[in-house]
């Protein structure tokens, strides 16, 4: 047997451990694994899953060399390797920029390293998020979910009646109730424009979009032209302006939860406050989906999730580490209980009974039957960008019509221009289809 200590640091990350090599043994094949570094409890739990699966694979010579990267270092660091060729075999992408990793030619299919029975188990909405063009790139082991919180007894105060349980508000509806609070001298909603992050506006609003029958890029992600600025998404985002307009909602807050500190009614949010809202009110808490502007709600969703590379080096081996890391008790049920997100497989609600109560039975229901996920798009990073910059600027009183039609030009000058490059590059009679 051979026993060796290592300690060495490459790209910025640092891996320490030891390597065992016992004659006789199957020959040691490692897995490159790469992930972004999250909250402590969830680099936690991944070096558990990581260890887990060493363990139960070391008959066979697997092992996973785990890697972890900062979130504001993370793109850049996955596009330096894929520039040098040296892509790690697995790594975790945030949902929204799937399709820009399959463009690149980055991903490998997955439609074949699950059955039809395992992919059922997963939610629709993390199944959507991961598909691109009809084939399967990216699955999560957690999802998010976003809901109206509210305050039965300021609700009671104000002689406002929430709907039937698991029902949206119309917009009117919404609006009136808003009224019925400012008049009894209680804070309508919280919106958190404060925050920073163009992800907010786009993850937070796009439900508002979608409900009034419009869309943020063309279904195919290859345009937004006459899209962004579309008539529906114009009257969608005029109503919403209407509630910063009749000061139902700050523009500019500073506390970063104003519900938890019991000074607004309502609380535009998702899952990540639910435990600190249910300690706080108990069952004086209450959850709707979010307020629709057509004969439908609609709810935000998606998060992480984990694609195969393209240039692993042993994809059989990078297949089992992903069956590994999102398999309901090894992958979904320890990463959930660590970041307190939605679990990505129905079979692993039965590890977390609160999901058969509010508000979390909400959470599920939704993701089941009318969440969707953010535009599967290359040109995301672009559009998020401008979106959220549009967002503001309306709630800040701007003009919708124009300004939305600022934002598409944007987008579209982006697109055009990637369109452009691909047709000067590609030879006159070439006959591949454009990315």
């Amino acid at each position: 047997m051979t026993v060796g200590f290592f300690n060495w640091r490459v790209a910025g990350a640092v891996f320490v451990g030891w390597s065992v090599v016992v004659a006789g043994a199957a020959p040691v094949r490692v897995v490159r694994v790469w992930c972004h570094q999250g909250q402590e409890a969830e680099n936690a739990a991944m070096r558990e899953i990581a260890g887990a699966f060493d363990a139960a694979h070391a008959s066979e010579g697997l092992r996973v060399e785990l890697t972890f990267f900062p979130d504001f270092q993370y793109t850049e660091k996955t596009a330096i390797a894929a520039a040098a060729h040296d892509l790690p075999d697995a790594f975790d992408i945030d949902g929204p920029l799937v399709a820009r990793y399959v463009e690149a030619g980055l991903l490998a299919p997955l439609d074949d390293v699950f059955s039809r029975a395992e992919l059922e188990d997963f939610l629709p909405t993390i199944r959507a998020q991961g598909t691109v063009d009809g084939k399967l790139y990216a699955l999560g082991s957690f999802d998010s979910a976003l809901v109206l919180y509210f305050d039965r007894e300021k609700f009671a105060r104000a002689g406002v009646t929430p709907p039937p349980a698991g029902q949206a508000w119309t917009w009117d509806e919404f609006l009136a109730a808003c009224g019925k609070l400012q008049a009894a001298g209680i804070e309508p909603v919280a919106l958190h424009l404060n925050e920073t992050a163009d992800e907010w506006f786009t993850y937070a609003f796009s439900p508002v979009v979608w409900s009034g029958g419009g869309a943020l890029a063309s279904a195919d992600g290859r345009s937004v032209r006459d899209v962004l600025a579309s008539g529906a998404n114009v009257r969608s985002l005029r109503a919403w302006q209407q509630v910063f307009a009749r000061k139902f909602a700050e523009t500019d807050p500073v506390d970063p939860d104003p519900f938890d500190a019991g000074t607004v009614a309502m609380d535009w949010s998702g899952h990540w406050l639910a435990p600190a809202h249910v300690k706080k009110f108990g069952a004086q808490l209450g959850a709707m989906p979010l307020p629709r502007l057509g004969p439908k709600p609609v709810a935000a969703c998606g998060s992480w999730c984990w694609g195969l590379s393209r240039q692993a080096r042993d994809s059989v081996a990078a297949a089992e580490w992903l069956r590994w890391v999102t398999d309901a008790k090894h992958g979904v049920e320890p990463m959930a209980r660590a970041n307190g997100a939605v679990p990505a497989r129905r079979s692993a609600f039965a590890a977390f009974p609160e999901y058969t109560r509010a508000p979390f039975n909400l959470f599920r229901e939704q993701l089941e039957q009318f969440a969707r996920p953010r535009p599967r798009t290359p040109f995301y990073a672009t559009l998020t960008q401008q979106f959220a910059a549009a967002l503001r600027d309306i709630a800040h009183g701007a003009d919708v019509a124009p300004r939305l039609h600022a934002a598409e030009d944007e987008v579209q000058r982006v697109v055009d221009r990637r369109f452009a490059r691909f047709a000067t590059a590609m030879p006159p009679d070439s006959k591949e289809a454009k990315p």
